[in-house]
């Protein structure tokens, strides 16, 4: 596996080109503190520009140039001494060029030219102060000269901003949907875009990483225009936020979302990228949303448990559109003669506190699959076929399914690697499996629609807490992270299922009364209602 690893020198130049990034978004999440921010350095400039006067006329009398001199070096200071922010792009608006390439470059760095501006503006003060005005004047220009670059940048990114602004005006989309992390945004934003879109109103797709967005636009060619905002979201937004925005949906946790919850004149929706007992499911950041969408009382009950304090006001129960897709069992798996089971691994996620996977025992899980004589379809996580440290693991786990199935003693039928990953949708996979294996995992939430039989791996707990830290556990088979008694487990769900009541129980509360369509039709008609509703805040 080691030589599929990237070099030590890529994985630090990727760890310090993410950390350069997260460094550009760390400030400006709230408008009112950027305004005040903004206004005291406008002001401390101003004081000393007076005091410096003030010192002029005392020591050599104060005349006209000075005093347009300590105006101008105020104005150039205040306008260089910050580096410019890097504008943002579109595809997909009409009205705006689609860039060359994604993402567009940054512009050269003004560093060397900030500082500079700070530095003359000092000297300026001080020749304003003692100086005649002949050398006034030239440290004057040498300051002009050198926030010119400056100013020139910050000149293109007004000119970028409202151009957009223009094309936004006309084209009055009624609603955001925020995306500001890495991992997973090609599943994230295709699983939500579509419901979205059915409410029958515009939307735009905004992105915070702008590196990102050619992965993101590859992985699922979006319908909705998309904008990748530059290193000052928030200056972006206070523009690019139009007067028919009404709502911003955000589907996962990015810690950047931030800046744009701090645009005040919208309300903000919590989707979330699935229902599931992972933290993710209840941030405490969550209460920083107007509302939240959830599929059932079980998503509000998990906040509770873990003692995230939300008023139950700010919820509204939609179910979970996407499992409109996926279809009721035609014949219990008992009676099925070789089920079909879908295994489907969740991600490790981005530490041992969100690593439910068991992806580490898989070659075991599919061998007692193959033992007991099922068909399988082997799904792991779309993130693991993009991440090239698995590309290894993964190979050598196709290849049990390879041989099995090309082994003349036997019939089996088995699907894996690209077919089953990116050539069918999650819930093609599961309309063709009688039963399921996976972990702690939104899968198994939208499972349940099937009323089909599952297993889940418990990875992070002892079997006798699963049920309590997982409550979505409680309707399924379970083995531990030893797989003790799997083959016993699998022989106990596919030919007995003595689970089927508790499911179907465990279904309402976990997905709500709807079925079939009928959560995507609600969604829709509620993202209708929200994007025709401008906010009035207290």
């Amino acid at each position: 596996m080691t030589d599929q690893l990237p070099s030590l020198a890529a994985r630090l130049r990727a760890r310090r080109d993410r950390e350069v990034d997260d460094l550009r978004h760390r400030f400006r999440t709230d408008l009112g503190t950027r305004n005040r921010v903004f206004a005291w350095s406008c002001a401390g400039l101003v004081l000393v520009a007076a005091l410096v006067l003030t010192v002029r006329a005392v020591v050599h009398g104060l005349g006209p140039g000075e005093v347009l001199a300590a105006v101008l070096g105020v104005v150039l200071v205040r306008a260089a001494m910050l580096r410019p922010a890097t504008p943002p792009h579109v595809h997909g608006l009409p009205g705006v060029p689609e860039p060359e390439v994604c993402p567009t470059p940054d512009p050269p760095d003004r560093g060397p030219f900030v500082l500079a501006v700070r530095w003359l503006g000092a000297v300026l003060a001080f020749a304003v102060a003692l100086a005649s005005l002949p050398v006034v004047l030239v440290v004057l220009v040498v300051l002009a000269i050198a926030a010119a670059p400056v100013v020139a940048d910050k000149v293109r990114l007004w000119s970028a901003r409202r151009t957009l602004r223009r094309a936004l005006l006309a084209y009055e989309p009624r609603f955001v949907l925020g995306y500001g992390g890495y991992g997973g945004g090609p599943i994230h934003v295709g699983m939500w875009e579509p419901h979205l879109l059915a409410s029958g109103d515009r939307g735009v797709v905004v992105g915070l990483r702008s590196h990102y967005c050619a992965e993101l636009r590859a992985g699922i060619r979006p319908t909705m225009a998309w904008i990748a905002a530059g290193s000052d979201v928030l200056g972006d937004m206070r523009v690019l936020t139009v007067p028919s925005m009404t709502t911003f949906f955000y589907v996962h946790n990015a810690p950047g979302h931030l800046k744009l919850m701090g645009i005040r004149s919208v309300r903000h929706v919590w989707l979330g990228h699935g229902d599931s007992d992972k933290s993710g499911s209840h941030h405490s950041r969550h209460r920083r949303y107007d509302v939240l969408v959830a599929s059932g009382e079980a998503a509000i009950d998990r906040y509770a448990r873990h003692g995230v304090e939300i008023p139950r006001e700010r919820f509204v129960l939609l179910g979970r559109p996407q499992s409109g897709e996926v279809l009721p069992a035609a014949v219990p798996v008992t009676e099925v003669e070789r089920p079909t089971v879908l295994y489907a691994p969740t991600w490790t996620g981005n530490g041992k506190m969100t690593n439910f996977s068991s992806i580490k025992v898989a070659d075991r899980i599919l061998r007692a699959l193959i033992d007991a004589d099922v068909n399988i379809i082997f799904r792991p996580h779309p993130v693991f076929l993009r991440a090239p440290s698995w590309t290894d693991r993964l190979a050598a786990l196709d290849a049990i399914l390879q041989a099995d199935h090309d082994d003349p003693t036997n019939d089996r039928q088995h699907l894996w690697g690209e077919e089953a990953v990116r050539g069918l949708s999650v819930a093609d996979c599961m309309n063709r499996a009688d039963a399921l294996v996976s972990d702690v995992s939104s899968v198994v939430s939208d499972w349940l629609a099937s009323g089909k039989p599952y297993l889940m791996v418990s990875m992070a707990h002892g079997l006798d807490e699963f049920a309590e830290a997982v409550p979505v556990a409680a309707g399924g088979y379970t083995v531990d992270r030893r797989l003790t008694g799997l083959p016993d487990v699998l022989d106990d769900m596919l030919h007995r299922d003595p689970l089927a009541d508790r499911r179907r129980r465990l279904k309402v509360r976990v997905l709500g009364e709807y079925e079939g369509d009928e959560s995507a039709r609600a969604f829709a008609a509620w993202v209708h209602e929200m994007a025709h509703t401008p906010l009035v805040r207290s």
